[in-house]
């Protein structure tokens, strides 16, 4: 309990301390904020809370923007990703983050893309937009499955971000994020100390894929199966519609 408490007061603190550089970065030198404010943020808040991160097939990863798919295990997966990977980024985002103190701020203030909650891919507007902006740089993050797995099993994805990449044409790069629902579990506010993996797959070539929703549901049914062999699930959860 004790060391709950000292973690979630590490979390709180470095959060209002990377947040004000990040403000003040945004504001002034947008084009540090990841790497001067973002990054050190969730290396401080995961070396506080006692956990270790390695990542494995950085070289995977496109010198062109990508859309960068992830499974959703825990809120330790954000810190994870924030922390080491070793590009410039954006991320879509629930709308409801954009009105958090610090985070939400920061996120809207440097153009992250912010969805309707159930990721359904609704406003066509909206995404052509989103896919126009990724076409131009950096590559952004998408966690299919719209919210945190309960039991760690890869949930029905969202066709949201498949729509945006089919709409953007860059490589979409399949990562699988483990050890986060070990340290904080969904549901749960306990916090253990352990170690955390990122893991990036092989870029998919979208431009190969035939348009519209032919090409939607191939891609989808490729990350699928490339997330479920990497989490070494075998399962099959039919993709959500």
């Amino acid at each position: 309990m004790l060391r709950t408490f000292y973690c979630w007061v590490a979390i709180v603190f470095w959060t209002f301390f990377w947040g004000v550089i990040g403000v003040f970065l945004s504001l002034t030198f947008p084009q540090w904020v990841n790497r001067y404010a973002i990054r050190p943020w969730g290396r401080f808040i995961l070396s506080s809370c006692g956990i270790k991160v390695e990542l494995e097939g950085k070289e995977n990863l496109p010198q062109e923007p990508s859309v960068i798919m992830y499974n959703h295990q825990s809120s330790f997966d954000i810190f994870a990703f924030c922390g080491y990977l070793p590009i410039e980024w954006k991320a879509v985002m629930k709308k409801e983050v954009a009105s958090v103190p610090f985070v939400g701020w920061v996120s809207r203030i440097t153009g992250n893309y912010f969805v309707e909650r159930d990721g359904s891919g609704r406003d066509t507007h909206e995404i052509r937009k989103i896919a126009e902006r990724i076409r131009l740089g950096p590559s952004v993050l998408i966690a299919p499955e719209g919210t945190r797995s309960p039991d760690g099993k890869l949930l029905p994805f969202k066709k949201g971000g498949f729509v945006v990449a089919i709409y953007a044409k860059v490589p979409v790069v399949p990562m699988v994020i483990t050890g986060g629902k070990e340290i904080m579990p969904r549901g749960s506010k306990r916090i253990n100390r352990g170690n955390m993996k990122i893991k990036i797959l092989p870029p998919i070539d979208v431009k190969r894929l035939p348009p519209g929703k032919e090409g939607r549901e191939i891609l989808m049914e490729q990350v699928r199966s490339e997330m479920l062999s990497a989490l070494g699930q075998d399962e099959r959860v039919k993709v959500a519609l």
